[in-house]
């Protein structure tokens, strides 16, 4: 089990990190074409469309993943559900969309988001397939082609074109259009498009699986997302643009942690026994808590340079929100592992609850902090989310699951990483880069543990 984990992870790593961090090496690119003004436009029409995504295809994406992990599951019943689910939800959007044309900032490019949801959503039920067909390394081939195919249209339709926000948002449904495609003909899919095989019992079942998924995730874009519209209508599109370019320092632990998750849920269906389940979660959980702290203290620290590598100078001052930021992403990591169990455990209501709590925090929180604080509250407010979220999850998944989570020691890391945030924030680097040592020396043994006790097990065939 071992093996397979970190056999999926190199691929994922390969292509996901490759990936993200061709596409995250660009944002000096955006931010020298776009101005501030235009980069939050340019965001916020992206968010509103990664939110209408999992909302148009009411997640049937992860329910096509979740089954299709399931030994004997009907793959051509799975994918026609996906694509049939896809294409009505895309023709209910298209008769709302009026109401997007309402929406002040977002009205002109109401055909662009439609798009975007239609080829994202075909993406992601073909590239579900993939991974249910244990077609792993095709899947992580497609990821590199889309970021490729983005690449090249992001330097053709901004630079020699000048499409502004236009083009930065056809780059994106040109490529997912051509990565679908891609899939389709490399896995041949027409084979499980067969509309008499659909079993209504198992669609009942993938949909009471991903249905409460739907409100989940908007709950997940409130935290992520809704910052940015009260910091647009409150203080401005241009203080939305840099938020949105301090976000990007937390999105590098995100992307990491991403990397694992996607390897980890492809792991963790199995016929194991709970015992051995729970000492298989526990063990990959205290190597993946000690790469997430410590990991964001390290990027805690080079949050002013990886602000000033990553944007054009007028973007500097992005970088205070930054600490933050990047603590909330910390704790929303150990958050998605624990929601793990919920995915192994076919538990998706206990998801969409605990969002729901931090989703209410966050929003409070922003009504709250930013009218007194800006951009800071905002961050301030995107961690009491997450962490309500941890909170929550880490509590009530024990009744399913009983993870080991050493608790002393990690609050104590969040401790000094909050001192971090604050030390960096008042220019005593000193003492934020001993903050960063105290938090590398409480993880330093429990990660030299698990990685040699999963080196042993891969050696073991295990």
């Amino acid at each position: 089990m071992y093996r397979r984990l970190l056999s999926n992870t190199f691929l994922f790593s390969v292509s996901t990190f490759g990936s993200k961090l061709l596409l995250f090496l660009l944002t000096p690119f955006y931010t020298s074409v776009l101005s501030q003004g235009e980069y939050g436009v340019t965001d916020l029409i992206m968010q509103t469309g990664n939110i209408l995504i999992p909302v148009v295809s009411v997640g049937i994406t992860n329910a096509v993943l979740r089954f299709g992990l399931d030994a004997g599951s009907d793959r051509r019943c799975l994918f026609t559900t996906g694509l049939a689910t896809v294409l009505l939800g895309e023709g209910v959007l298209f008769l709302l969309s009026p109401l997007l044309q309402g929406v002040g900032l977002l009205s002109e490019y109401t055909g662009l988001i439609l798009l975007y949801v239609l080829m994202a959503n075909l993406h992601g039920v073909c590239s579900s397939m993939a991974q249910a067909l244990d077609r792993v390394r095709l899947y992580a081939g497609s990821g590199i082609l889309c970021t490729a195919l983005v690449v090249g249209c992001n330097v053709l339709l901004l630079s020699v074109f000048q499409l502004g926000i236009v083009g930065y948002v056809l780059s994106n449904i040109i490529a997912d259009g051509l990565a679908t495609l891609f899939l389709v003909f490399a896995l041949k899919l027409w084979r499980y498009l067969r509309p008499a095989s659909l079993d209504r019992r198992l669609v009942r079942r993938m949909l009471r699986y991903c249905l409460p998924l739907i409100p989940a995730t908007v709950c997940d874009w409130v935290i992520q997302v809704s910052d940015r519209y009260f910091l647009s209508l409150l203080l401005g599109p241009a203080v939305s643009g840099l938020y949105a370019v301090s976000a990007k320092v937390a999105t590098i632990l995100l992307m990491l942690a991403s990397i694992f998750t996607s390897a980890w849920q492809l792991s963790i269906v199995s016929d194991r026994s709970r015992g051995e389940q729970e000492r298989f979660f526990s063990n990959v959980f205290s190597v993946y808590e000690a790469g997430v702290v410590a990991g964001g203290a390290l990027l805690i620290l080079a949050a002013p340079l990886v602000v000033d590598l990553l944007a054009a100078p007028e973007y500097f001052e992005a970088w205070r929100c930054a600490p933050l930021l990047v603590l909330g992403a910390v704790v929303s990591c150990l958050g998605a592992f624990f929601a793990s169990v919920y995915m192994a455990e076919l538990r998706s209501g206990a998801t969409l609850l605990t969002a729901l709590a931090g989703a209410g925090a966050n929003l409070v929180g922003n009504a709250l902090l930013i009218p007194r604080l800006g951009a800071m509250g905002a961050a301030g407010a995107t961690l009491g989310a997450y962490l309500v979220i941890l909170a929550a999850r880490g509590i009530h998944s024990r009744r399913l699951l009983r993870v080991a989570w050493h608790l002393p020691r990690f609050l104590l890391a969040l401790g000094l990483l909050g001192l971090q945030c604050w030390g960096m924030y008042g220019g005593r680097f000193p003492l934020a880069l001993a903050c960063c040592a105290g938090v590398a020396a409480l993880y330093a043994r429990p990660l030299w543990r698990g990685i040699t006790t999963g080196l042993r097990s891969l050696k073991r065939g295990g």
